[in-house]
């Protein structure tokens, strides 16, 4: 679920510490997918998983992305009912369980391929468990304990790479192209007119308790993060590094664009030109 970017103020210095907080989450995404590729291509030949409900054909790949968005547009429409319904513990128990979930799995197959390259095969299980358990404990301290805002930068952002690599390497590639589109799309709506709108609007101090990531200033979406980290990722996967740190440049320059219009709006959608530019540049690698 993508959510609003929001600001205090617009200075050149916040523009620099706002991107560049990105751009360091952009690396780690491509360290991770640099790490766990053979990980993830021996689950995908063993079990044969790939997401394509409705095949791989081009309508195919639009009704794949379209389902994905209609799933985001149910989970906002549920925890708006749950939030209206002042269930704040409920509502905060809902988002734990989806981040720690996320964050628990993919942080194994993260820090279990890390084991299996730098340490002794006898430390491989304490270590990806560890991670995974100690992953999920932060998530918590985050959510229900309301820990410094770097720690949630830090634990959130690594998330969000992890589940942008887990995209790349795991979607079929039309999929994966398609997806950032459909889910700018739908944040534009969902910023402006959805039930996103009235979500922060409820209760914006809970609201983006563990969904938002702190850009110095700037509060930022953790799947805007998602998707800023997924594209590169695709790059790499499947075309290279060149490829990817033109990716990274191409999306980072949308986010100062759109950060830089925070001037004159006090919360915009963080997809939509980011987004543009950099399916953009991956496909002039691609075609």
């Amino acid at each position: 679920m993508s959510e609003p970017v929001e600001v205090k103020r617009v200075t050149p210095t916040n523009l620099f510490i706002a991107v560049a907080i990105v751009a360091i989450i952009q690396f780690g995404a491509l360290l991770i997918t640099h790490q766990n590729t053979p990980a993830y291509q021996g689950i995908v030949n063993e079990t044969g998983y790939s997401y394509d409900p409705f095949g791989t054909s081009s309508i195919g790949a639009a009704g794949n992305a379209i389902f994905l968005v209609a799933f985001a547009f149910a989970a906002t429409l549920a925890l708006l009912w749950v939030l209206r319904r002042r269930m704040m513990t409920s509502f905060k128990l809902l988002i734990f369980a989806s981040t720690a979930l996320a964050a628990f799995f993919l942080t194994l197959v993260t820090a279990d391929s890390f084991a299996i390259n730098y340490l002794p095969l006898q430390y491989e299980i304490p270590v990806s468990v560890g991670a995974a358990a100690l992953a999920v404990v932060l998530v918590a301290i985050n959510i229900f304990w309301k820990g410094s805002p770097w720690l949630s930068t830090i634990i959130l952002g690594f998330i969000g790479a992890e589940v942008g690599s887990f995209f790349a390497e795991t979607l079929p590639p039309l999929t994966a192209l398609i997806l950032p589109i459909a889910f700018s799309l739908y944040d534009i709506y969902a910023v402006f007119r959805g039930p996103l709108k009235q979500l922060v609007g409820t209760s914006p101090g809970i609201a983006l308790t563990g969904m938002s990531v702190k850009l110095g200033e700037f509060t930022l979406g953790l799947g805007d993060v998602v998707f800023y980290t997924m594209l590169p990722s695709l790059a790499l996967y499947y075309v290279g590094v060149g490829a990817s740190i033109t990716m990274m440049f191409a999306i980072d320059t949308g986010v100062v664009v759109t950060l830089f219009l925070l001037s004159r709006k006090r919360i915009l959608p963080g997809l939509p030109i980011p987004m543009l530019l950099g399916v953009a540049t991956l496909l002039a690698f691609l075609v």
